[in-house]
């Protein structure tokens, strides 16, 4: 067989178990992406058919691909409205959760510099680095599961939010950091500091200029064709100006993201005539590249999990520092809360790791940071790791939630398909349609919005993807 053949199919491989992979998880609960990470287990270590170095050479194209895909999609679904009604304990639960990763990640990574397992150049600069990839869970895990469990409005508002924001801690923490090690940032506290908000500054302002301009743009493009190829060439070029420019490219691409998912509010506070909006076209078609981009990422973590085998061992270590830095983060943050211990408990295993932490795991090394080369194997271990805890622990946890935590089968169902239960409940059954599917919810081929809006009719209120509203 020629190695077209094996490429083809190992793609149509791929595709397969991502749908496969859905389809079980609907019915046990287990994510589809462990599917896909032992596929990509099978197709490198195990048979061969892809070597570590050629996919070392891919990864900082794919990387850059990823994060761009990634930061759209969850910054598109960061609602400002929802953002200040549930931004106090998510918020604090994304914080404080955050910083307790780091806390316990750098001195078992330090440890690990002292038992050889990690190079001898790493500093505690490095190892509070290795914290921030790691410090935040996966939207694109999370949400999804979420979305077809039923969890009450409650939880799943909580859980969310905190993968959202701990996406962007992630990305503009870890950014940080890396141009400290790669000396970008040079001289006293002070002379770090503005170069560091000097980056920052440029890529918000950008993206926000950017932001700006999509608005305007989207009115025109509700219906046509080109929208998301426009969309996705708009996106990329930023990236790379930003970039070029000093900027924080990560951030431009959030700011810019939030402004489009913030359209509808937002043009008519800037007094625009006509409402401007994601069109269902661009949400599905994002939705279908994200679900590619999705099942190849974790292809590619299973793929790169192989030697040097005490990096591997050391992912799983801190995988499991990761639960015990989980658990003291829930129960400090969800004290007095009125959820249930068995509701506290399943908080506790919502915290897998995902395709932010595999993107950021390559940039150090593709920033010129020494000691950095085998650091993903590192970070892909720990991802698996985090993965499989929740994938264990999730469907059995959800077993022993009462009735009060768990949204009605009915109303589940008309807010999965997007058809009220009953004429009474319209209008709600709508909002938890668009609420309950995640940034991620075109992966399985279904966009939030069902029906095309004529840009000529009146607004329709703006609802959430990420969030879950309470029926009134």
């Amino acid at each position: 067989m020629s190695a077209v053949s094996v490429f083809l199919l190992c793609i149509a491989a791929i595709f397969l178990i991502g749908i496969v992979g859905e389809l079980v998880f609907a019915r046990t609960g287990i994510p589809d992406v462990v599917w896909l990470i032992v596929v990509g287990i099978v197709l490198g270590p195990v048979a061969g058919l892809v070597s570590k170095a050629s996919l070392m050479d891919a990864a900082p194209y794919f990387g850059a691909l990823t994060l761009v895909v990634v930061l759209f999609d969850g910054g598109s679904e960061l609602k400002l409205r929802e953002l200040s009604q549930a931004a106090g304990r998510g918020t604090l639960l994304a914080v404080v959760g955050f910083l307790l990763a780091i806390l316990f990640v750098a001195p078992v990574a330090m440890l690990a510099v002292w038992l050889e397992v990690l190079p001898e150049s790493w500093t505690w600069m490095h190892a509070v680095m290795l914290g921030t990839i790691l410090g935040g869970s996966s939207s694109v895990v999370i949400m999804p599961a979420l979305r077809k469990a039923g969890l009450a409005p409650r939880i799943a508002n909580l859980v969310n939010l905190e993968s959202a924001l701990t996406d962007v801690l992630s990305v503009v923490t870890t950014g940080a950091v890396i141009q400290i090690l790669s000396h970008r940032v040079s001289g006293g506290a002070g002379t770090a500091a503005f170069t560091l908000l000097k980056s920052f500054g440029i890529g918000v302002g950008l993206g926000l200029v950017a932001g700006l301009l999509s608005i305007l743009v989207l009115r025109k493009l509700r219906r046509s064709a080109y929208a998301y190829p426009l969309t996705l060439g708009a996106l990329l070029f930023l990236y790379v100006l930003v970039d070029e420019l000093g900027g924080s490219a990560a951030l431009a691409i959030l700011a810019a993201a939030v402004m489009v998912g913030n359209a509808p509010a937002l043009s008519k506070a800037i007094g625009l005539a006509k409402t401007a909006r994601l069109s269902h076209n661009v949400k599905g078609v994002h939705g279908e590249i994200t679900f590619i981009i999705k099942s190849f990422f974790f292809c590619f973590i299973g793929a790169m999990l192989g030697p040097p085998w005490g990096g591997l061992l050391f992912g799983v270590v801190v995988g499991l520092v990761l639960y015990a830095a989980r658990v003291p983060n829930v129960l400090l943050c969800t004290w007095k809360s009125g959820l249930s211990t068995p509701s506290r408990g399943l908080v506790s295993v919502l915290f897998p790791r995902g395709m932010a932490a595999g993107v950021l795991a390559m940039m150090p090394h593709q920033a010129g940071i020494p000691g950095t080369r085998e650091l993903p194997v590192v970070v892909f271990s720990a991802v698996f790791t985090t993965i499989l805890l929740f994938a264990v622990g999730f469907p059995l946890l959800k077993k022993r939630l009462p009735a009060s935590d768990l949204v009605p089968p009915g109303e589940l169902d008309a807010a999965l398909s997007g058809v009220p239960a009953d004429a009474s409940m319209t209008a709600d059954a709508s909002m938890t349609a668009d609420a309950t599917a995640s940034p991620l919810a075109a992966l399985a081929g279904q966009p939030a919005d069902a029906t095309e809006v004529d840009p000529g009719a009146a607004p329709a209120a703006e609802t959430s993807i990420p969030l879950v509203h309470p029926k009134e």
